[in-house]
């Protein structure tokens, strides 16, 4: 074989190769929610995380990609302080008060159809 036939071989190899990444490791197929830790108290002190988490077609995470996500309060909002909201890597971070209860939060992705709500029971502190 002659080397520019090599060099054709391995550039088509490279060319495949990165469009089968890019469709199955790279693309967003759904995203999912990750709420760390699952609960809240009403003390004042407890946090709780939502995060977005966008999935590739394998179910992994997919590497170096972010879900843009809206966040709106619908229920609860006298109930939770909120701490910081990332919309570009689709993170929230709420605090709850001193009263128990419930708390809804619709969060639109920008890789998913529909919004999802996520309900948050924020338990009474019995110290």
């Amino acid at each position: 074989m002659r080397s520019g036939n090599i060099f054709l071989i391995i550039a088509l190899l490279i060319l495949i190769s990165g469009f089968l990444l890019y469709q199955y490791v790279f693309s967003i197929y759904e995203v999912t929610f990750n709420l760390r830790p699952n609960r809240l108290f009403a003390d004042n002190k407890s946090n709780l995380v939502i995060e977005a988490i966008p999935l590739n077609s394998f179910g992994w995470r997919a590497p170096f990609r972010n879900s843009p996500s809206e966040f709106t309060i619908i229920e609860g909002a006298d109930l939770i302080e909120v701490v910081f909201i990332d919309a570009v890597k689709g993170t929230i971070k709420i605090k709850a008060k001193d009263k128990p209860g419930k708390v809804a939060i619709t969060i639109k992705p920008k890789f998913s159809l529909f919004p999802s709500t996520i309900e948050i029971i924020i338990e009474p502190n019995f110290v």
